[in-house]
C-alpha cells in the first residue's frame, strides 16, 4: 500500500531529474561553414519538402540504375525478380489505368523540385544496360523467364512466368542474355538523356537538374543487377565507366555537378568486387595489388585529379559514399559514433574504427583536394524500426554531426519501417514553421558526455541569432548546465522542443549572464534561438 509519505517520495523523485553532462558553446572558436546540402532526402514528399525548404532531392536507388527515360520504366533487378515495370505501375495510378501510360516518375520529381526550390540529384545508369520495354497489363518482361530457366528457387507470386535467376542458391548457368529484357546504355546514352533534360528544364545554372550521380552502388551490380552485369566490378571498369559518364555530363551541361562513385558500403570503399572482399580486403587483394595496393577510394580520386590536370576540367565535384549501420548497437543511439568517433569500434561484422566523415575528408585532402564530400544514401535508424521518437533523436544527432564534421551533401533514404524523421528535419530547417532554421556558421559546441547528450551550435548568418541544438539521447530526463562563451546575449531565448509529439514552442527561456541550466526530457531534441545582446531576433 502506498502511503502519503510514499506518494511524496515518488513525486520528489519524478521532479528531480539526474544531473546531465556539462554543455559548452564557444562562439569565438571552431568556426566552420555548414552546408545546407546535408538536409536532403531521397524521393521527398512535396508537402514536407515545401515545409522545410528542402535543399536536395535525390532520384536514386537500385531501380534508377536500370531506368530508361525513353520508355518511362525500369528493370527492378534483384529487388523484384529482374522484371521490367513502367512508372505507372503503382497503386496510386491503378496499375497503369488508361490515361496513365505517359506518366514519367523522374519528370514528376524534377518538376516537384522546381516548385519547392530543391536541387535535383539524378542518378544516371552506369551498369551498361537499361530496361528495353514495359507492359501495361501485368505480363512483365523479365530476364529469367520460367520457360527458359526453370527450375528456379523462387518466382514472382503475381507473375510466376518470372523467376529469381537462382537454382539451389547459385546463379543459373548459362546466365541471362541482357538483351532479352534490356538495351545497351553507355555514356552516349546518358549524354542523350542529359541533353534532353537540358532542353526540357534548362541547364543546372538555369534551374534544371543540378547534380548527376554516376550510377548506384557499383560494387553490388553483380548481385543487384546480375542479369545485366554478372561479372564483379574491377578498378579499371569503375574508372573507365566513371570517366566516360562524367565527361558526357560536362559536355552536355558544363554547369552541372557530378557525383560518384555512390558506393554501397565498407568493403567496397577499399577493394573492388573483383577482389572478392567478402573474403577480406587488404593491399594484397588481387585487383587492389594490381593497382599498387592503393585502396579503391584513394585510387578513384587520384584518377579524377589526373584527369583534371590533363583536361583542365573538374569532372568529379562530389566524392560520394553510401552508409548504413551493419549491426545492433547498444545503446541504439551509439550508432552515430561510427560517423566520427576515433574511440568507437563498430560492433557489427565490420569490427573496425570507421570514422566515416573524417576518413572521407582525409581521402579527399590526400588525393583530390577541393572535391566536396557526400553521403547520398544513409539511414542511421534502421536498428530502431517502430520507434519514431528514437528515430528522430538519432536523426537529429546525425544531422548535427554532418554539420560539425563538414559534410557537403547528404540525402536520407527512407524505408517503410523507417520513414523520413520529419521532426528532426524540421528542427534544423524550420523549427517555428516559418523557415527559421539552425545556423550555417558553426561554432564549437562540446558535451562532457556525448554518449548521453550532444550539443551543436551555429550562428545564422553573420549577424543573426546563435542557434543551439541539444539532443538528450538517454531514456530519462537530465538536468544540464549550458555555458555560453564569447556571445553577449539577450536576457531570454526562444525555445522549441521535440519529445515525441511534434515540435512544441516552449515560449521564452530566461538566460543568465553565462548561460542557462535546464531540464531536457529523455529522448528529446531542444533548440534555443539566442539573440545577441542589444539586438533583436533577425528574420532572415
Amino acid at each position: 500500500m502506498l502511503t502519503a509519505a510514499g506518494v511524496l517520495t515518488v513525486a520528489l523523485a519524478m521532479a528531480a531529474p539526474a544531473t546531465g553532462p556539462h554543455l559548452t558553446v564557444d562562439a569565438a572558436a571552431g568556426h566552420h561553414r555548414i552546408s545546407p546540402g546535408i538536409y536532403g532526402v531521397n524521393f521527398a514528399d512535396e508537402g514536407l519538402a515545401k515545409a522545410v525548404g528542402l535543399p536536395v532531392d535525390r532520384w536514386g536507388g537500385d531501380s534508377t540504375e536500370t531506368y530508361s527515360w525513353k520508355i518511362r520504366g525500369t528493370n527492378e533487378g534483384w529487388n523484384w525478380y529482374f522484371e521490367n515495370f513502367p512508372d505507372c505501375w503503382t497503386q496510386e495510378l491503378d496499375w497503369c489505368a488508361d490515361g496513365t501510360h505517359d506518366y514519367s516518375a523522374v519528370d514528376e520529381l524534377i518538376e516537384k523540385d522546381a516548385r519547392v526550390g530543391a536541387t535535383t540529384l539524378l542518378t544516371l545508369p552506369a551498369a551498361g544496360w537499361v530496361a528495353k520495354a514495359v507492359s501495361y497489363t501485368g505480363d512483365q518482361l523479365c530476364s529469367y523467364p520460367s520457360a527458359t530457366f526453370d527450375p528456379q528457387d523462387d518466382h514472382d507470386p503475381y507473375n510466376p512466368a518470372c523467376g529469381n535467376g537462382q537454382r539451389a542458391g547459385a546463379w543459373v548457368q548459362p546466365g541471362a542474355d541482357p538483351a532479352h529484357a534490356g538495351t545497351a546504355a553507355g555514356a552516349a546514352w546518358d549524354q542523350d538523356w542529359v541533353e534532353h533534360l537540358v532542353s526540357t528544364y534548362g541547364s543546372a545554372a538555369d534551374g534544371g537538374v543540378g547534380i548527376y550521380a554516376i550510377g548506384n552502388e557499383p560494387g553490388l551490380w553483380s548481385v543487384s543487377h546480375h542479369d545485366f552485369h554478372p561479372d564483379p566490378l574491377s578498378y579499371d571498369e569503375l574508372w573507365s565507366t566513371s570517366r566516360a559518364i562524367a565527361t558526357a555530363v560536362k559536355t552536355a551541361d558544363p554547369t552541372a555537378k557530378v557525383l560518384g562513385p555512390a558506393e554501397w558500403g565498407w568493403p567496397n570503399y577499399f577493394c573492388s568486387t573483383a577482389d572478392v572482399p567478402d573474403n577480406g580486403c587488404s593491399p594484397q587483394s588481387p585487383d587492389r595489388a594490381a593497382h599498387g595496393g592503393t585502396d579503391l577510394s584513394s585510387w578513384y580520386l587520384r584518377r579524377f585529379a589526373a584527369l583534371q590536370r590533363q583536361t583542365g576540367v573538374r569532372a568529379l565535384d562530389y566524392f560520394d559514399l553510401h552508409y548504413y549501420p551493419q549491426g545492433t548497437y547498444g545503446p541504439a543511439t551509439s550508432v552515430t559514433r561510427s560517423l566520427w568517433d576515433p574511440a568507437f569500434r563498430d560492433p557489427s561484422w565490420i569490427d573496425a574504427t570507421i570514422r566515416l566523415l573524417p576518413r572521407m575528408r582525409a581521402w579527399v585532402r590526400d588525393n583530390y583536394p577541393g572535391t566536396r564530400t557526400s553521403v547520398s544514401e544513409y539511414n542511421m535508424g534502421l536498428d530502431v524500426t517502430g520507434d519514431p521518437r528514437l528515430q528522430n533523436v538519432i536523426e537529429a544527432d546525425t544531422l548535427g554531426i554532418f554539420g560539425r564534421e563538414g559534410l557537403d551533401l547528404a540525402t536520407f533514404w527512407p524505408e517503410d519501417s523507417s520513414p523520413v524523421p520529419a521532426a528532426a528535419l524540421r528542427i534544423f530547417r524550420s523549427y517555428d514553421g516559418h523557415h527559421h532554421g539552425f545556423g550555417d556558421r558553426g561554432v564549437r559546441a562540446v558535451s562532457s558526455a556525448e554518449g548521453r547528450m550532444s550539443v551543436f551550435a551555429a550562428r545564422r548568418g553573420a549577424t543573426g541569432p546563435l542557434t543551439v541544438v541539444v539532443v538528450n539521447k538517454s531514456g530519462a530526463a537530465l538536468r544540464s548546465r549550458l555555458d555560453l562563451r564569447h556571445f553577449p546575449h539577450a536576457a531570454s531565448a526562444r525555445a522549441f522542443r521535440y519529445a515525441g509529439a511534434g515540435i512544441a514552442s516552449l515560449g521564452r527561456v530566461r538566460l543568465g549572464a553565462s548561460g542557462v541550466t535546464s531540464t531536457y526530457p529523455g529522448r528529446s531534441v531542444t533548440l534555443l534561438e539566442i539573440a545577441a545582446a542589444g539586438g533583436h531576433r533577425r528574420q532572415e
